[in-house]
C-alpha cells in the first residue's frame, strides 16, 4: 500500500554535504527566540535561500502537501527547496498537511480515519528520516481549526481520531525529529475551537508532540506571554509561533512604512515573550493570493525587491545575534 510513497521519496533523496548549524536546537524561553521566515516550496530559489540566511534568519519554514508525495515533479521541487536551504546553511521548519479530503464522503468512520492517520504518520516518519539533519522540527498540519484547511468533515469529531492514528504511528517509530502541533490559526487558550481540538487530540495521544504551535497575527506581547503561560501550565510544553506577520497593503492604513513599523515593534519585544521559536510570514509576496492584503505580507515583493521591513529585520539580527540560533 505504501510502496509507491517510499519509492518516490527514495528517488529524490539528497546527499547533503554541508552541515546545518544546530538544526534541532531550541533556545530556552527566557532567551531571545529562534527566528525564521516562511517561504514556499514552489518558489524558493537558491537566491532566496541565500538572501534569507544573509538577512540573519535562523531557519526557513515551508510545507509539504502529503497528497502530492507520489508526484515525482512535486517531490523534485521539495528536494530542490531542501537543497537550497542546505546550501545556504538554513535549517528547516517543515509543516505537513493534506490539501485533499482524507476520506471519501461516504466513509468517515473512525477506522478509516485511524488508517489515514497511520498513513500520514508513515509519511511524516519517511520525510523526517530523509531530512533529519536539516530539520528544526516537523509541524503536524496548518490551521485545522479553519474549515479552509481541514477538508475532512466536522473537525471536532474527525481531527482527534485522525491524529490518534498519526500519533500512534509516530510513537511506533524511532524518531529524533521534534514534532510540533498543530499550527492553529488562533492561540489554543480558554474555551476556543483551537483549545478544544488540542485538548481532544492530546487526551487520546498525550505524548505525541513536543511543543504547541499556533499563529499570532494581531496579538500583543502581553497576550503572547499569557498564551505561553497557559499552555505550559496545562500541557507542560512550550508554545511556538509558527506564523506572525504584517501586510503592506489591504487598507488605507497599510503601506510598506507601516509594515516596517509593525515588524520593528514586534521584534523589539521578542526577548520577553517566553516563546522559543517564531516564524515570520513571509519572505516573498504571494502574487497568486486572493486579496491585496494576503498578497503583501512579504519582506520582499513578488519580484524580489526589498521592502523597508527587511532593513528592520537586519537591524534586529545585527543587534541581537543570539536570536539567530546559529
Amino acid at each position: 500500500m505504501f510502496h509507491s510513497l517510499f519509492r518516490t521519496l527514495a528517488l529524490f533523496a539528497v546527499t547533503l554535504a554541508l552541515p546545518i548549524p544546530s538544526a534541532a536546537k531550541l533556545p530556552h524561553d527566557q532567551e531571545a527566540p529562534r527566528v525564521g521566515v516562511q517561504a514556499k516550496v514552489e518558489t524558493l530559489s537558491q537566491r532566496d535561500a541565500d538572501a534569507i540566511a544573509q538577512a540573519g534568519f535562523g531557519f526557513v519554514r515551508f510545507g509539504i502537501w502529503t497528497n502530492l508525495v507520489d508526484d515525482p515533479v512535486y517531490m523534485r521541487r521539495v528536494a530542490s527547496a531542501f537543497r537550497a536551504a542546505a546550501h545556504a546553511r538554513l535549517p528547516v521548519l517543515l509543516t505537513m498537511r493534506s490539501t485533499a479530503p482524507l476520506t471519501d464522503p461516504g466513509d468517515s468512520s473512525d477506522a478509516r480515519l485511524m488508517a489515514e492517520g497511520r498513513r500520514f504518520g508513515m509519511q511524516v516518519t519517511a520525510i523526517a528520516r530523509q531530512y533529519a539533519s536539516q530539520l528544526v522540527g516537523i509541524e503536524l498540519w496548518n490551521e485545522p481549526d479553519l474549515d479552509r484547511y481541514w477538508p475532512t468533515g466536522d473537525v471536532a469529531t474527525t481531527f482527534p481520531v485522525f491524529m490518534q492514528g498519526v500519533c500512534g504511528e509516530l510513537a511506533a517509530a524511532s524518531r529524533q525529529t521534534r514534532i510540533f502541533g498543530f499550527g492553529f490559526s488562533r492561540a489554543p487558550v480558554g474555551a476556543n475551537a483551537a483549545s478544544s481540538l488540542l485538548r481532544s487530540a492530546l487526551s487520546a495521544s498525550p505524548h505525541c508532540i513536543d511543543a504547541v504551535s499556533y499563529h499570532a497575527y494581531g496579538m500583543t506581547p502581553s497576550q503572547i506571554r499569557d498564551v505561553a503561560r497557559e499552555v505550559r501550565e496545562k500541557y507542560a510544553m512550550p508554545a511556538l509561533i509558527t506564523e506572525w506577520g504584517v501586510p503592506s497593503q489591504g487598507s488605507a492604513a497599510r503601506n510598506p512604512a507601516a509594515q516596517a513599523s509593525g515588524i520593528a515593534s514586534f521584534i523589539a519585544s521578542l526577548r520577553g515573550l517566553d516563546v522559543p521559536l517564531v516564524s515570520i510570514y513571509e519572505w516573498k509576496d504571494t502574487a497568486s493570493a486572493r486579496t491585496a492584503r494576503e498578497r503583501s505580507f512579504g519582506l520582499v515583493d513578488a519580484t524580489g525587491a526589498e521592502k523597508p521591513a527587511l532593513d528592520r529585520i537586519r537591524a534586529y539580527f545585527a543587534a541581537d545575534s543570539g536570536s539567530r540560533g546559529r
